[in-house]
């Protein structure tokens, strides 16, 4: 086995910049308004990282307890592989030296020439950082890939341990320690009424302003500006300096603005039931100097959070009926009738958008009193126009330690396809979690943020590498 030190972790840095008058150009939308696919970007598990390797610890070094070394597969590294015998209790256990404390990201370079993932329980120093970290098929015995998991490690001497939990676990060729993944994003906090800039790759760029309560949504537009939901409307924040530009403040209970493809402005607000009068949900269309140009209305929608316009006129937004808990996606069109709807299976929604291959990604986060009790939980998940869930990251019982506690908004990472997700700490969870988190492919999490001095309640996020 071969120690190499690793280097210390920069510390997040937060500086604060002026707001300063600018003028309005007239914007276009630099976004597509669909959301790309997930798994359409992605990449094996692993390989699109852009992290510095500090360590690599063969597997058939390590301490092996059920599982054997071996070397009758082709490809691996090393004088050969671990390969696990037993379905339960087998373990492969590295040891490794890190100079200093800090997250890291572990990669296991692996093969599952099976139909099925292999899953395996991750522990770093007794402490069990994944219950289950997915050991997806590969194609073949000799046919490696990686798969990643986020870890903090202690300065001085770590024990890694990967141990099968009830299936036969992969071939497993090493283990690679690297540096954390650094990310570049925009995130909304509720809490501290703060728009920050996180730019983990050069962190003297880093910025933070105050922006208006109730703000939740935001989009990248033209001319170098970031549009942001507040509770009174909306507004624009150069991207750099976070200088506030042009806005629009004459409405009440806004919770999602979007850049339209004409140039215009969609704002979505929502007023009580009162009397006679049900609750409703508006979709305002504003142009470049306030004027309400359109407004659809939608009648008996509730806990109404963010609206997306489709390239085919209808909006998605997510909800539930006269407040029956009962949270779904739905799809209006330009009356706000409802065209389409679809249960999120036990989570109050936050936003929804349609993929190019037709699905919907829809986030969803725990509430009180669920009609559907043991299904309050943190998902995003994909799903198709029947209903079907094709697939989701996150997952209180796939994730148990990982402090998952009001999934809001999400990101899907450049490149990697990884999604990730705003952990909102409101409703009593203030300082007890991270405020974003990261999922890969195979639902690995792979990383996550928390700096409670910067930010409080993180409710949307945009990463913009």
């Amino acid at each position: 086995m071969r120690k190499v030190s690793l280097r210390p972790l920069l510390r997040l840095v937060v500086a604060t910049a002026f707001l300063f008058a600018c003028q309005r150009q007239e914007p276009a939308p630099v976004r597509p308004e669909s959301t790309p696919n997930p798994d359409a970007s992605a990449r094996t598990a692993g390989d699109a990282y852009e992290t510095t390797t500090i360590g690599t610890y063969e597997a058939e070094k390590a301490v092996l307890s059920g599982a054997v070394a071996a070397t009758n597969q082709a490809g691996y590294t090393g004088t050969g592989f671990a390969d696990y015998v037993n379905a339960s209790g087998d373990y492969i256990e590295w040891t490794v030296n890190a100079a200093a404390a800090g997250p890291f990201l572990l990669r296991f370079r692996y093969a599952n020439g099976g139909t099925a993932n292999r899953p395996l329980q991750l522990k770093v120093n007794g402490t069990t950082v994944a219950a289950s970290v997915s050991f997806v098929p590969t194609g073949g015995f000799g046919a490696w890939a990686l798969a990643s998991s986020a870890a903090n490690l202690n300065a001085g001497t770590n024990k890694i341990r990967l141990t099968t939990i009830g299936s036969n676990g992969p071939n497993v060729d090493h283990l690679s320690v690297g540096s954390s993944l650094k990310h570049v994003l925009y995130l909304v906090d509720n809490g501290f009424g703060k728009l920050l800039f996180l730019n983990q790759k050069d962190p003297s760029k880093n910025w933070t302003v105050a922006i208006p309560g109730g703000s939740r949504d935001l989009q990248l537009v033209a001319n170098n500006k970031i549009l942001v939901s507040h509770g009174n409307g909306a507004a624009e924040y150069d991207r750099t300096t976070g200088a506030k530009g042009w806005s629009v403040s004459t409405y009440a209970g806004v919770s999602t603005a979007q850049r339209l493809s004409n140039g215009n402005t969609l704002l979505g607000w929502a007023t009580a039931a009162s009397g006679s009068t049900p609750a409703r949900v508006m979709l305002s269309e504003v142009s470049g100097t306030g004027r309400e140009v359109s407004r659809v209305t939608v009648n008996g929608i509730t806990t109404f959070r963010l609206a997306r316009r489709l390239s085919n006129g209808n909006t998605l937004i997510t909800g539930d009926v006269n407040n029956n808990l009962q949270f779904k996606v739905f799809e209006v069109n330009a009356t706000g009738a409802i065209v389409w709807q679809q249960l999120l299976y036990g989570g109050k929604g936050y936003v929804a958008n349609r993929l190019a291959n037709g699905n919907t990604l829809a986030s969803m986060g725990p509430v009180g009193d669920l009609y559907q009790p043991g299904k309050d939980d943190n998902k995003v998940l994909q799903i198709s126009p029947a209903g079907a869930v094709v697939k989701f990251w996150g997952g209180m019982a796939k994730h148990p330690t990982a402090q998952l506690r009001k999934f809001s908004g999400y990101s899907v990472v450049p490149g990697s396809g990884n999604i990730l997700v705003a952990n909102w700490l409101g409703d009593g969870n203030i300082g007890t979690g991270p405020h974003a988190v990261e999922f890969d492919a195979s639902n690995n999490l792979v990383w996550s943020w928390k700096n409670f001095s910067a930010a409080q309640t993180v409710t949307n996020l945009l990463v913009v590498e």
